[in-house]
């Protein structure tokens, strides 16, 4: 009688790579489904424009570079990267600033650190605060969808129509919850980014101790050394929900430990704050996700050390 003895590992598990991004992609159709209710075509464009770029950059670096071969799967990592870059845009943004964002990501900040699962930082967030900083008059297109559901003229055009940011401090409660005001496409409504994470935590793909903690952190130093009034505008509207489930969330470039998420979540928030009274606000909040996101091994590292020393304590406690 003959056997046959496999390789280990011996697990088997539904959760891999693909399924954990398709599960993140599902997750972001409450926002993607918000945008195209609210601006209509040119959301829908400038999605899908995002994501399919983002991806055909990947696929051409990675054959470029013969990191491709056949055995190779599609792990969606591009396409998830694409439309939460994608998500995070004023409406009006046009598409070639849109392009110059994701060639960044997915060349600059991914492909080459190793392609996917090898990014030091979020290729989205790195994207996103690429392109404020560069183009910082093409990010103030933030008209409503006033113009009608065929409206996208803003999309072709070389430079962006520049529309005053609202005053959300006079925007009712529940425009505030619904989303009913001018904002990124998909970041404004933090209801349904809530909804979408609210699906990744029911499909156990989601660490939650940087994403609660960075919510509570940024919580307690708003009502110190900010308006206590303005509190609930500032996180209904600045999009720090989106950003703390979609970007504090990740997997890849977030520490994996609980000490190590919950360090990263409180310092996230203690930049946000010191830069937000500050300097433009998008930038305030996507430069300290960048900043996390480079410091993570090294916080991670000691995290791990931590633990060790406190097990071999025990130990010795025992012995």
């Amino acid at each position: 009688m003959s056997s046959k003895t496999g390789l280990a590992p011996f697990i088997h598990t539904e959760k891999n790579v693909p399924y954990i991004y398709l599960t993140i992609i599902v997750a972001l159709v409450p926002c993607i489904a918000y945008a195209v209710f609210y601006y209509g075509i040119r959301a829908i464009i400038l999605i899908l424009f995002s994501a399919v770029c983002f991806t055909l950059s990947d696929y051409t670096f990675s054959l470029i570079s013969h990191r491709l071969n056949k055995n190779d799967y599609f792990d969606l990592s591009s396409i998830t990267s694409g439309l939460i870059f994608s998500l995070m845009l004023p409406p009006d943004t046009p598409l070639i600033v849109a392009l110059s964002g994701v060639l960044f990501g997915s060349v600059v900040i991914k492909q080459f650190f190793g392609g996917a699962g090898c990014a030091i930082v979020n290729p989205a967030a790195g994207a996103s605060l690429f392109v404020r900083m560069m183009f910082p008059s093409d990010m103030l297109g933030y008209s409503s969808g006033s113009g009608g559901f065929f409206d996208m003229g803003s999309l072709f055009a070389l430079h962006s129509g520049t529309s005053a940011v609202p005053d959300y401090s006079t925007i009712s409660f529940a425009e505030l919850v619904s989303g009913n005001y001018p904002g990124n496409l998909g970041q404004a409504c933090a209801a349904v980014a809530l909804l979408g994470a609210a699906f990744i935590v029911i499909r156990g793909n989601l660490r939650l101790y940087a994403p609660c903690s960075y919510l509570l952190a940024l919580t307690v130093l708003y009502l110190i050394f900010g308006q206590a009034k303005e509190y609930l505008v500032f996180i209904l509207s600045s999009g720090v929900v989106f950003v703390a489930f979609f970007l504090l969330g990740d997997l890849t470039t977030m520490p994996s430990r609980f000490l190590a998420g919950v360090f990263s979540g409180v310092v996230c928030a203690a930049l946000t704050i010191v830069l937000y009274f500050h300097i433009d606000h998008q930038i305030a909040i996507l430069a300290p996700v960048v900043a996390v996101n480079l410091m993570s091994f090294v916080i991670d590292f000691f995290a791990k050390t931590i633990s060790r020393r406190k097990k071999t304590s025990r130990e010795v406690d025992v012995l």
